[in-house]
């Protein structure tokens, strides 16, 4: 029986029977919001089904009190990491909330679900509070490994943890550190199968910028250069299938493409890779300006940087003013 099927006739046993069928019904919710789709008309049936999860597991909890607080907190899990439109806010509430149901957790449930919530709320605070989110992502780290032997999606989900904590490593100035997490990130990728890989590709394509960003942090320019360049590959073919979801990471990757061309001295290179980068910025602040300019700011002022240390003083100065202006439209919002 398909999964669609399967979740229509259990609505209608749970209208019956909420205590019996209610529980199964609200996991192949769970399972629904889960399902990976390239098509980005997927997410709001993966979003749908994760907001009727923990509706049903409220219920449940409430008829119910210390029977299904796991399950809501697997549910709130499920319905904070649906890539939609959700604010980071709304996020960070759902995975605290879902962290209080299981940070006492002794059983294997328990504690796939607390290293889930807490690999999730370290994800949203790691690009504008790493210090807060590094100690989540060590802790998500640990539960993962307290759950072993793992399966497929929770060994991609210990080498997420692993790329979290190697981003705010590097963020808070540790390049030893974030070297090692994101070495130890890529390898547990590379361990998995050639179906997993290909089925969460966005997760290994950033593992795999992190990496190259910190082999590029150690001079080790060509190493950095030959990861990046096979990430690039693949990151070039999905922004043109989801533009929003996968341009920034590319955009990234090809500023440590253009840091490693400049350590090995082809300057033209190093101009193409930046003056690229800041074009899918400048796309990303067009589509969605609140989320995107301020990083465009940043694009245009590294790329200052690039020229700058080119001796193309002229075409730096433009991309300054750029920032500048881009900066100005940003505080006015």
């Amino acid at each position: 029986m398909s999964l669609a099927m399967r979740i229509t006739l259990l609505r209608q046993l749970t209208r019956v029977d909420l205590a019996r069928f209610g529980p199964k019904l609200a996991e192949a919710l769970v399972t629904r919001s889960h399902q990976v789709k390239i098509r980005r008309s997927f997410v709001p049936r993966r979003t749908a089904a994760a907001d009727e999860a923990v509706a049903l597991y409220r219920r449940l909890v409430q008829d119910r009190p210390g029977r299904h607080e796991v399950g809501l907190a697997r549910a709130l899990v499920a319905q904070g990491s649906v890539p939609d439109d959700r604010t980071v806010e709304s996020a960070l509430a759902q995975g605290r909330e879902a962290i209080g149901y299981v940070e006492n957790a002794t059983d294997r449930d328990g504690l796939v679900v607390l290293a889930a919530a807490q690999l999730m709320v370290a994800m949203q605070l790691r690009s504008d509070a790493p210090r807060d989110a590094l100690p989540l992502a060590n802790q998500a780290r640990e539960t993962w490994l307290r759950c072993a032997p793992l399966g497929a999606r929770e060994r991609m989900e210990l080498a997420r943890s692993l790329t979290v904590l190697g981003q705010c490593r590097a963020a808070l100035g540790e390049p030893a550190e974030a070297l090692a997490a994101r070495e130890e990130a890529v390898e547990v990728f590379r361990r998995l199968s050639l179906w997993t890989r290909l089925k969460y590709m966005p997760a290994r394509l950033e593992a795999m910028s992190g990496l190259a960003d910190s082999l590029a942090s150690h001079r080790r320019w060509a190493e950095a250069l030959t990861l990046a360049t096979g990430a690039r590959e693949d990151l070039t073919f999905m922004s043109r299938v989801e533009p929003l979801r996968f341009r920034p990471t590319l955009g990234s990757l090809l500023f440590v493409i253009a840091r490693c061309h400049l350590g090995l001295r082809e300057q033209d290179a190093a101009v193409a890779a930046a003056e690229e980068a800041v074009g899918h910025y400048r796309w990303l602040a067009e589509h969605d300006p609140v989320r995107y300019q301020p990083r465009l700011v940043i694009a245009l002022r590294t790329l200052a940087g690039t020229l700058n240390a080119l001796g193309l003083h002229e075409k730096a100065a433009w991309a300054t003013a750029e920032a500048e202006a881009e900066a100005e439209a940003t505080e006015s919002r």
